[in-house]
């Protein structure tokens, strides 16, 4: 402990002195005699020993508050359909369940008593987990709490998925037999139906990317397709984004013969459809367009799927599960995994890589015969040696 002091203009003595507190340096000033300041610098280290400096008194704050900045924070940092998905999550599954709750207040068996809750209620629960933890993690970078009780919960079976729903993806056999139905049922009206589908299961795309195709942003010509724009969910609707779902989602794909034909085939139908409805050309601009003339709503094509599937009588996937066929159909068929990132539009390797790890029973049952059969080959050849 240095006392100091210096004379003020006002000709009197003032003391002060430096003081470490909570790991940083600093100067208390003021002080009429020396004395005092002492006894000052002695109260403060007290305080500090004591948990009682004010520096050292964090401020309580409510889960639901912290949870609205962080939600403020996503609606600068994601996209519009990203966020709008954060946020509905929050506010069926989150909000309620923690009014007025403090962050500080929700204990590890608060915390294993709500993941149980949402387990029985929803089939993918831990997309709100996901939330949560993301909300505790910044209570932890501001100091409100030093522990997220979410950390360890144990995660039981989530819900189980309706029948319908189960099928992820289809193999190649269940997807010749899907494409085949979608084209015996639209092959003569309503064609774009079998192209939209023949395109997500040979392009690996996104829904809402082939929806929001231009007919110049196809290349018939050289078999290629361009992808930059997305069809996404906002506030206000639905609505074509120029903004794509990742860096990586600009790219431009290498189209097969078949793929071409068919969607040669369609724009002459629907410039045929037009010039039926009095025009001399098509005013179309839009790869699939709706009854408007605008593009088709992102809820249509479960409908088309729902139809095709029951007419293969095959379980019927999300829309989404064709991009896993089709990257699950190229891993099987040997696709490099660079050229299967740039395909998909992933911005991360990684996520690519979690594909390759996803094997089909068939190529395990496969993997396992393969295996049997070289090792009873090796046994026999060993026993025919030793006779």
């Amino acid at each position: 402990m240095k006392i100091k002091n210096k004379i003020l203009k006002n000709g009197l003595k003032s003391y002060y002195f430096r003081i470490i507190l909570n790991g940083k340096a600093t100067h208390k000033r003021g002080f009429s005699s020396r004395k005092e300041a002492v006894n000052a610098y002695r109260a403060y280290k007290v305080s500090e020993a004591n948990g009682e400096l004010e520096s050292q008194q964090t401020k309580r704050i409510k889960f639901n508050e912290l949870a609205k900045e962080w939600l403020d924070m996503k609606a600068k940092s994601v996209r519009p359909s990203t966020f709008k998905k954060f946020q509905e999550r929050y506010e069926l599954h989150i909000k309620k369940a923690f009014q007025g709750e403090f962050l500080d207040e929700i204990n590890p068996i608060q915390a294993q008593k709500y993941v149980n809750r949402v387990a029985k209620e929803l089939v993918d629960y831990g997309n709100i987990l996901i939330i949560i933890n993301q909300v505790y993690k910044k209570a932890i970078q501001y100091g409100y709490v030093d522990k997220n009780p979410f950390e360890n919960v144990d995660k039981p079976r989530a819900k189980k998925a309706p029948s319908k729903d189960t099928v992820k993806f289809y193999d190649v056999e269940q997807l010749r037999r899907f494409l085949n139905s979608a084209y015996q049922l639209y092959s003569k009206d309503h064609y774009e139906r079998y192209v939209f589908f023949r395109l997500l299961a040979f392009t690996g795309m996104r829904k809402g990317e082939a929806l929001a195709l231009n007919w110049d942003d196809v290349d018939l010509a050289n078999k290629t397709l361009s992808v930059s724009k997305t069809v996404v969910t906002v506030d206000s609707g639905e609505t074509v984004s120029e903004e794509a779902k990742t860096k990586a989602s600009n790219r431009v794909m290498t189209l097969d013969n078949d793929t071409v034909a068919a969607l040669t085939e369609w724009k002459l139908r629907q410039h045929e459809l037009y010039k039926a409805l009095g025009y001399e050309s098509s005013p179309c601009n839009f790869v699939f367009n709706s009854s408007v003339n605008s593009f088709v709503s992102l809820g249509k094509p479960r409908q088309w799927c729902r139809s095709i599937a029951k007419a293969a009588g095959l379980s019927p996937i999300i829309i989404h599960g064709f991009r896993h066929t089709y990257a699950t159909l190229a891993v099987q068929s040997g696709m490099d995994i660079k050229q299967l990132q740039y395909q998909l539009g992933h911005n991360d390797v990684h996520t690519t890589l979690q594909i390759y790890a996803e094997v089909t029973n068939k190529q395990k049952t496969e993997t396992a015969r393969i295996f049997a059969n070289f090792v009873n080959q090796s046994n026999q050849i060993s026993n025919q040696k030793n006779n």
